[in-house]
C-alpha cells in the first residue's frame, strides 16, 4: 500500500522538529508537501542536512500550490494567530487537519472548526501531545485509585535554550497563554480526565510569570508557569487526601517519580516513543481508519477545553497585568523596570504578530521600541506618567497600542488610582 501526501503547513522551528518526526514515518508517508512563506531558506538547509528524507519532501510557497496536489491529510504548525484560518481552508477542501495547538484563539473559532468538520465528516484534530505522554499516565498508573486533595505544577521556561538541536529564543508575539496554558491542561486532563479545569484566579508575578488557581473536580491546583527563568523545569506535585504524595519532575523526560517519598523505576528512555511521535502516529492511523475517530483524545471535539481555558486565562490576565502596570506606575515605577516592561511586552507584542512583526527576546531595540510607544500613547492620557522624549514607533504600532484592550484598562486604572492617592510621576 502506497504511502499518504501529507501537507506540512509552516517552517519555523517547530514545523522542522515536526518535518524530523515525520522522516521517521517514510513507509507510511509518500510524499510532504512543505509550505512556507518566510522560511524557504531553512527549509532548504533542513532538507539538504536530512539526505535521506529529501525526495519526500517538497517545498511550496502557497497553500493554494501544495491544495492542487491533492494532500490526503495536513499539519498546522503556523503562527498561532493563523491555526484557525488556515484549518477552516484545509477542511473546506475535505484534507484531514491535525492543527498544532491552540486550535484557536477563541472557543468561538474553535467550535466553528468542528461543526464544520463534523458537517464534512472530516477529521480534525488538535497537536496536543502531552495527552500521549506514555510518562504522564505511566505516573498515573503507580497512584490510581487515591483521591487527589491538591496539584502543584510549575511549567517553567528560559528565554533562551537549545532544543532540538535549534536555538530557541523567547518568541513574544506568541501569547504566553496560548502557549503554555494547552500544555497544562493536557496534564491536568492526563491527571483527572474525568473532570474540565476551571479558572478560579489569575496572579502576576514578577518577569512576567503567572500563578493561577485552578479546580479539577474536587481538587485545586496552584499553577505557575513563566518563561524569563534562568532554567527549564516541569513539575507535578500532587496530595492525596489520605496524607499521602506523588511527584514527578520531568524537566528532563521521562522524569523522576516519588509517590510517598520514595523512587520509583521510571520508564526506559530508549525504547519508549516520543510524545510528538506518538501523536503523528495516532493521527496517521484516524486517517487510516476513520471509523476509530471518535474515540481519539486528539479530536478537536474532545478539546474544546483546552481553547476555552486558554482564552480565559488570556483575557483575565490583561486585566491583572493593566492593574499591575498601573499600581507600580502610580507609585512612581517606571515602565523600563524589569516586572513592567515584562507585562507590557506580553500584552503587546503578540498584537503586531499581525502586521508580520515576529519578535524574540533578542530583539532588544523592538522591545525598547514598544515601550517607548507605550510610554507615549500613556503620557497623553494620564498625568501620572510624565511624557517621552521620543518614540520611534510607526503609526501602525501606535494605532495597535491605542486599540488594544491592555491599554484602554491600564489608563481606567491609572485614572481610578489617581482619584484615590496623590500623584506620582516617572
Amino acid at each position: 500500500m502506497p504511502g499518504i501526501c501529507l501537507a506540512l503547513i509552516g517552517g519555523g522551528r517547530w514545523a522542522r522538529t515536526h518535518a524530523g518526526v515525520l522522516a521517521q514515518f517514510s513507509g507510511r508517508i509518500e510524499r510532504v508537501l512543505w509550505v512556507t512563506r518566510h522560511n524557504s531558506a531553512a527549509v532548504d538547509t533542513f532538507i539538504a542536512q536530512n539526505p535521506g528524507a529529501a525526495p519526500t519532501f517538497e517545498l511550496f510557497s502557497s497553500l493554494n500550490a501544495a491544495l492542487a496536489e491533492k494532500p490526503d491529510a495536513a499539519i498546522v504548525v503556523t503562527a498561532d494567530s493563523n491555526h484557525a484560518s488556515t484549518a477552516e481552508i484545509l477542511l473546506r477542501n475535505g484534507v484531514p487537519t491535525l492543527v498544532e495547538k491552540p486550535l484557536a484563539l477563541s472557543g468561538q473559532s474553535a467550535k466553528h472548526l468542528i461543526e464544520l468538520a463534523e458537517q464534512r465528516n472530516i477529521a480534525l484534530c488538535v497537536a496536543l501531545h502531552l495527552l500521549k505522554a506514555d510518562f504522564l499516565h505511566y505516573f498515573r498508573q503507580l497512584w490510581i485509585g487515591r483521591q487527589i486533595d491538591r496539584i502543584e505544577l510549575e511549567w517553567i521556561d528560559p528565554d533562551f535554550e537549545m532544543r532540538h538541536g535549534e536555538a530557541k529564543f523567547l518568541n513574544l508575539t506568541a501569547n504566553k497563554a496560548d502557549e503554555a496554558i494547552p500544555h497544562l491542561w493536557s496534564i491536568l486532563r492526563v491527571i483527572q480526565n474525568e473532570y474540565e479545569p476551571q479558572l478560579r484566579a489569575a496572579k502576576p508575578r514578577p518577569l512576567g510569570a503567572v500563578e493561577l488557581e485552578i479546580d479539577v473536580g474536587s481538587s485545586r491546583a496552584t499553577i505557575v508557569f513563566a518563561r524569563r527563568a534562568t532554567a527549564r523545569k516541569r513539575a507535578l506535585r500532587l496530595a492525596f487526601q489520605d496524607g499521602g504524595t506523588a511527584e514527578i519532575d520531568f524537566t528532563t523526560e521521562p522524569g523522576r517519580i516519588a509517590i510517598d517519598g520514595a523512587d520509583q523505576p521510571n520508564l526506559e528512555a530508549r525504547t519508549r516513543i516520543r510524545p510528538l511521535a506518538t501523536e503523528i502516529r495516532d493521527f496517521l492511523d484516524a486517517i487510516d481508519r476513520p471509523e476509530n475517530m471518535a474515540l481519539s483524545t486528539q479530536l478537536a471535539a474532545h478539546c474544546l477545553g483546552s481553547v476555552t481555558l486558554t482564552e480565559t486565562v488570556r483575557e483575565l490576565l490583561i486585566e491583572r497585568e493593566a492593574q499591575a502596570v498601573a499600581l507600580r506606575l502610580i507609585n512612581g515605577g517606571s515602565m523600563h523596570e524589569p516586572d513592567v516592561s515584562a507585562w507590557i511586552i506580553d500584552n503587546i507584542a503578540p498584537l503586531l504578530d499581525t502586521q508580520g512583526t515576529r519578535i524574540d527576546s533578542a530583539d532588544q531595540e523592538t522591545i525598547g521600541r514598544i515601550i517607548e510607544a507605550v510610554h507615549k500613547a500613556v503620557s497623553e492620557e494620564s498625568s501620572c506618567v510624565v511624557a517621552s522624549r521620543r518614540s520611534e514607533a510607526s503609526p501602525a504600532m501606535m494605532l495597535t497600542i491605542r486599540q488594544s484592550r491592555f491599554f484602554d484598562l491600564l489608563i481606567k486604572d491609572l485614572s481610578q488610582l489617581q482619584k484615590q492617592r496623590p500623584i506620582a510621576t516617572s
